[in-house]
């Protein structure tokens, strides 16, 4: 009974079972079912190692903040969320992530959101948001595996429509869809960026120097940010809390301090990345095969660098003005504090605002022109600050420090919370089994009209 209970809690076992079973029905050669399976379980131990990095990377920077400034700010990482979360929440993560990737199989096969779910390390975001959320209502496991996976799956097969139409007019085709957690932020930025802007005049037209492609290599963004945030809140704590100072810098300059403390945080996003990578490399082809032969019409939802590409100048533009707009609401938030509107501090970070924004101004000039880029970046970048602190607030998901940043995770997370206080848990597992049929019913109920999938889409305009 204890290896049984071991087994089950052990995320990196049940993933890499998930992948061995898909490659298996694909009757894939034994070496390649090891392989797939090997490589799983050593992903998911690179995440847990890069999360324990990211941990103490960050730990000198709270503890300066919250010491110099009386403030503890919270800076959203998805991947170390849930490195540290899976060795909690094990079993229920594990379960609501295999039926999540049936019931996405259903919902494309059986109603008129043919969306297949390829972006697997999204996923485990909202797996793990439901995990957290369904647990912190009280909910038991048999049920939290089950709800979870039934919203995950109908998320999965569902929110890509949301932006769909938008992707069609970047891509050109519709072919292909995009599956990212942040689907909330760019629905919204193109409804703004549509409503503010002039698609007539792109910003594709406009001539930018090649000097600021830089700051798209992540690993360099994501330094320097790092790197400026550690030197700015070094050099007031030795002004504000010189004791504190010194005794955080342990007799190393505080340039140098910051240097290897902002690069730490970078080293540990990528090799928690390249974890993820190496997981999602085994289980998206594992789960794909698999999808296919029941689901030729399918659509794939894939992850959002494949619309930079299409869109180089909004990206760039999408970015700085994401990056203004988290900067607003970082002063904002502080503004708050200390009145009844008082939100958990989120850290503005250039990481979140280049992911989000570039891809809202990929999908704000297609609908608003250049205006609509740099309007709709910049509300996305102010709401990826309050969409975290929302969901910290009223979705009590907080692990370690950190939360989830995607505008996806907050509304799954805040709607599992709030709807299971106010009816019970077994209450909202009754309504999540009603919203998960609804898809299904709906493409039935209007099965003389064309799915969002078959409509003529102005592609390109």
């Amino acid at each position: 009974m204890n290896f049984i209970v071991q087994f089950l809690s052990n995320p990196t076992i049940l993933i890499a079972l998930i992948v061995m079973v898909g490659l298996i029905i694909q009757r894939k050669p034994a070496a390649d079912t090891m392989k797939g399976t090997i490589k799983t379980i050593v992903g998911f131990s690179i995440i847990s190692a890069g999360a324990g990095v990211v941990i103490g990377s960050l730990t000198p920077l709270d503890k300066l903040m919250a010491g110099t400034f009386d403030l503890s700010g919270t800076l959203p990482v998805n991947e170390s969320a849930f490195a540290v979360a899976s060795a909690q929440f094990g079993a229920a993560l594990s379960g609501i992530m295999a039926i999540a990737l049936v019931v996405n199989v259903i919902q494309a096969r059986f109603s008129k959101f043919k969306f297949i779910y390829l972006t697997g390390h999204e996923i485990m975001w909202i797996s793990t948001v439901c995990a957290i959320s369904l647990n912190a209502i009280n909910m038991p496991l048999w049920q939290i595996i089950i709800s979870g996976g039934l919203i995950t799956g109908t998320y999965m097969a569902v929110f890509p429509a949301l932006i769909y139409k938008s992707v069609c007019k970047v891509t050109g085709t519709k072919d292909l869809a995009i599956g990212h957690s942040g689907t909330v932020f760019y629905w919204l930025a193109v409804i703004v960026g549509r409503l503010t802007g002039n698609k007539e005049k792109s910003a594709e037209d406009m001539k930018i120097s090649k000097t600021w492609n830089v700051l798209r290599d992540l690993t360099v963004s994501l330094t320097l940010a790092m790197v400026i945030v550690y030197i700015v809140v070094s050099i007031l704590s030795m002004i504000l809390a010189p004791d504190l100072a010194k005794e955080t810098f342990a007799g190393t300059n505080f340039f140098i301090f910051s240097i290897t403390y902002g690069a730490q945080f970078a080293v540990a996003i990528y090799l928690i990345q390249a974890g993820v990578r190496m997981v999602v490399g085994e289980l998206v082809p594992a789960f794909k095969g698999v999808a296919e032969k029941f689901i030729p019409d399918a659509i794939p939802a894939i992850d959002i660098p494949i619309l930079f590409p299409y869109q180089p100048n909004s990206v760039l533009i999408g970015f700085i003005s994401a990056t203004v707009g988290g900067l607003a609401a970082f002063f904002v938030q502080i503004l708050l504090i200390g009145t009844i509107f008082e939100l958990p501090l989120i850290l503005p970070t250039l990481f979140t605002a280049f992911f989000y924004g570039a891809t809202a101004g990929c999908l704000c000039n297609k609908e608003g022109g250049l205006r609509g880029v740099v309007i709709g970046s910049a509300f996305t970048g102010f709401i990826i600050a309050l969409f975290p602190a929302l969901l910290i607030k009223f979705g009590k998901v907080f692990v370690e420090g950190t939360t989830f940043g995607g505008g996806d995770s907050a509304v799954i997370g805040i709607f599992n919370t709030q709807i299971g206080g106010f009816i019970s848990s077994f209450g909202l597992f009754i309504v999540i089994i009603l919203l998960s049929l609804a898809p299904i019913v709906w493409s039935l109920m209007t099965s003389g009209r064309p799915g969002i999938t078959e409509k003529n889409i102005s592609e390109g305009k």
